[in-house]
């Protein structure tokens, strides 16, 4: 679709590494390659007047502790390294944060055997030397943590490595470390609209870059909304860290039988202001329940550094408008604003452990659009990293727990490059992560 909308541009500027995409993985991305290759110029393209204004400005901003995904999957052991990169560089650069635990918590028998799962996961997760740790607690000594959960709660699992961080804070430190490196750039307003293959034209060691790369065409906002100025550039190698559009910039490069696509869940998050929530110090998550419509890892009680408190995400699949197969790209900005019709479910689900909240209390708050590879009623599907042609790196369907992941997924990043672009030369094709089924999903 942008291909045909855009011919060809010859480029006019010539990158070591551009990255597409500034939302936190993105910046994470840029800013530890401009640390890592401190002679190669790193420059990232964000198609927004400022950075992190989709997936990575509209979640419960949970560092999670990764109990939830299979001990193989990357979704676990990167949320763990992104865990503790995360809670080290909030304490050294002074990112605000707090360690708050988590409760997930079972109302029923059957529930407690979700729970028994999870509890024999931390303790395999250990075995492997990944610190997951999990403390079981009965009704009882749950509502002397938290008086204001109900009778009906049996069990829960206490998860002390779980917190929340000031998203925006780390992604203004990350931003801030690129600017102010001598090789990384961030260029605002610039949407990536076509990737060319660039054949090499002789001259160059295998290895260092020159024998090929990308020609990447961009198009800059004329700052009324219009698109401006078309111009492109010569990369050396690109990272497709664009989110809810990653797989428009992927599909260009690869063969018709391989092109992705992308489904789309919204969920929408309620704040609340009431009784029944005074004594919360914890991020309180019901037991998710299968085949209901708030599905995901349910409607549960996360709170701000203020200890503002709000409910959600509950998931409602989008279908998106169909253009010769594709999606319309950025159909879901009609969809940002939190449901008020779903407002009576959440309240439903979050009134069967805190029964003392009430209804007058809720109010839509915001909604966020998570890109997930697989559709409603399949199997999830694990992050997606991969290095599809020599010199392109691309990630999709980088959902939860992408923000807590975010600084470890850079970090894998950074060995991808070094291995198999700036190491070995033109790379194998090698995909890192087929983002597969994800069997024994918790």
């Amino acid at each position: 679709m942008l291909r045909r909308q855009y011919p060809y541009l010859a480029p006019s500027l010539t990158v070591d590494t551009l990255v597409i995409g500034g939302g936190v993985v993105g910046l994470a991305i840029a800013e530890r390659l401009t640390k890592a290759f401190v002679d190669k110029t790193t420059f990232l393209v964000e198609r927004h007047g400022q950075v992190g204004q989709e997936t990575s400005s509209r979640n419960s901003e949970v560092i999670h502790s990764g109990i939830y995904y299979p001990p193989n999957s990357l979704k676990t052991s990167l949320c763990i390294r992104g865990r503790d990169l995360l809670y080290s560089r909030c304490k050294e650069h002074g990112i605000p944060y707090r360690q708050t635990g988590k409760l997930v918590l079972a109302s029923s028998k059957d529930q407690e055997k979700y729970l028994e799962k999870l509890f024999a996961k931390s303790k395999e997760l250990k075995r492997n030397r990944l610190e997951v740790p999990l403390e079981w607690l009965s009704g009882d000594e749950v509502r002397e943590l938290e008086p204001d959960v109900g009778e009906r709660v049996v069990s829960a699992l206490r998860s002390p490595l779980t917190g929340i961080v000031d998203s925006h804070s780390l992604m203004e430190n990350l931003e801030k470390e690129i600017m102010d490196s001598e090789t990384g750039e961030l260029v605002y307003g610039t949407r990536a609209v076509r990737i060319d293959r660039h054949e090499p034209t002789g001259g160059g060691k295998r290895g260092d870059g020159t024998e090929s790369g990308w020609v990447v065409q961009t198009v800059t906002d004329d700052g009324s909304g219009g698109e401006g100025e078309r111009t492109a550039v010569l990369a050396k190698s690109v990272v497709n860290a664009a989110g809810l559009n990653a797989h428009h910039i992927l599909n260009q490069i690869l063969p018709d039988d391989k092109k992705l696509r992308l489904h789309f869940a919204k969920g929408s998050y309620f704040s609340y202001r009431g009784p029944g929530v005074s004594n919360v110090k914890h991020l309180l998550y019901p037991c998710p329940e299968e085949n209901v419509s708030l599905s995901g890892l349910g409607t549960h009680l996360t709170m701000s550094l203020d200890n503002e408190i709000r409910f959600g995400p509950d998931v409602q699949w989008l279908d998106p408008p169909l253009e010769n197969g594709e999606d319309v790209p950025d159909f879901w900005e009609q969809n940002l604003a939190a449901d008020e019709e779903r407002m009576s479910l959440a309240i439903e689900e979050v009134q069967k452990f805190l029964p003392q909240v009430k209804a007058e209390g809720f109010s839509p708050d915001y909604a966020g659009i998570r890109p997930k590879l697989s559709k409603k009623g399949e199997t999830a599907v694990d992050f997606s990293i991969t290095h599809p042609q020599p010199g392109f790196v691309s990630l999709t369907g980088i959902e939860s727990p992408g923000l807590t992941s975010s600084l470890a997924i850079a970090e894998m990043v950074e060995g991808i490059m070094r291995k198999e672009v700036w190491g070995l030369g033109k790379g194998t094709g090698k995909t890192v992560s087929e983002g597969g089924r994800l069997e024994g999903w918790a």
